[in-house]
């Protein structure tokens, strides 16, 4: 901050600038004589003056993104009770779709429910997507045997696609959590840290091992869980390994950044959950222990935080996955059948 001054009651900063117009005054009427000087005193007083106004006019401060509480996902009877479920927003037609307790609910782009199914045939859903035909992709588990269901829009089952190929380090692989991006599907091992890259039959195309990336030792590689997991516009892949207290990003040539720091402050980690980016590159990132999202910008600057414990509307309660609309909406799962809340983004 700069000094301050004060004269004839008004406040001046930088008081050397006072001290150097004195001295440069002086010394231009003995150069010039007073004639002269009478004549220029004016031109320089305002250049002076122009001066000052520019060193104490505040500076605008950047804009930053936020979010604000819209709705809850719903139906004609109010807000649906969902607990931890998966939310999945198809970018195409706007709808989001939710696995939860053994049901499919599919919403309009308002986000009120337009139908369900049950899982049925489809054993148990652990994520589900939709391809470029408008089908419904699920990962679906019949223990011990997972594949990739694919259905028409009424969820019936089209027909099971087997994973195919998959390299001898991933004889165990066994995913939780489905990404379908441009003819391709990314299937996440989250306790494993294994990420294989599929096409639409299933055949295997690629592999990532996170463990080694991330620096994680092959001992510890089952303790190190990845919780969140998503991928941003340009396909790196984003995620969360809470008990590092850390946030990262892999791009598809194997480089890795990385972001977080353990505490309770804003824009600090306490248990980090779902990620997420939006069109702009910004990323989010639940915490389920202080039950806030946070925003950060794609150089990983702490942007704001919104929601926060409570049960009001637009408060938060164990928040946990994240799924984007762009950069209009932001969708939040909740604890303790707090449903899905839906956030309208802006920059401030």
């Amino acid at each position: 901050m700069g000094r301050y001054i004060v004269t004839n009651h008004i406040s001046w900063p930088f008081p050397d600038l006072l001290f150097w117009h004195a001295r440069c005054s002086k010394y231009c009427q003995g150069e010039m004589g007073m004639a002269t000087w009478n004549q220029n005193r004016s031109l320089l007083s305002a250049g002076w003056i122009a001066l000052v106004l520019l060193a104490v006019s505040p500076v605008p401060s950047p804009a930053f993104v936020t979010a604000s509480y819209m709705y809850n996902l719903s139906n004609f009877y109010g807000s649906l009770p969902f607990d931890w479920s998966r939310p999945y927003l198809d970018q195409r037609t706007g709808e989001v779709y939710v696995a939860n307790g053994g049901n499919i609910s599919i919403f309009n782009p308002t986000g009120m429910e337009v139908y369900a199914f049950s899982e049925g045939e489809l054993g148990t859903i652990q994520d589900l997507s939709t391809d470029s035909d408008g089908n419904i992709l699920t990962l679906s588990w019949s223990y011990p045997d997972y594949y990739i269901g694919r259905c028409n829009y009424r969820g019936d089952l089209l027909k099971e696609v087997r994973v195919t190929n998959l390299p001898g380090d991933f004889s165990e692989f066994a995913p939780n959590r489905m990404i379908h991006r441009n003819g391709e599907i990314y299937l996440v091992d989250r306790v494993r840290l294994r990420v294989a890259v599929v096409d639409l039959n299933g055949a295997f195309q690629r592999g990532y091992d996170l463990a080694p990336l991330i620096e994680v030792k092959e001992e510890n590689r089952q303790e190190k869980d990845i919780f969140g997991f998503a991928l941003d516009g340009e396909g790196n892949m984003l995620f969360t390994v809470p008990s590092q207290f850390t946030a990262y990003k892999v791009t598809p040539d194997g480089k890795v950044s990385s972001f977080g720091r353990r505490g309770s402050s804003p824009g600090k980690f306490g248990v980090a959950a779902g990620i997420a980016s939006d069109s702009k590159g910004n990323i989010y990132v639940a915490d389920t222990l202080r039950c806030v999202v946070m925003i950060f910008d794609k150089e990983f600057q702490f942007q704001s935080e919104f929601g926060y414990r409570g049960l009001a509307p637009g408060k938060l309660i164990g928040p946990r996955e994240l799924e984007i609309d762009g950069d209009k909406r932001v969708f939040v799962t909740q604890l303790r059948k707090r449903g899905i809340s839906v956030f309208q983004i802006s920059e401030k």
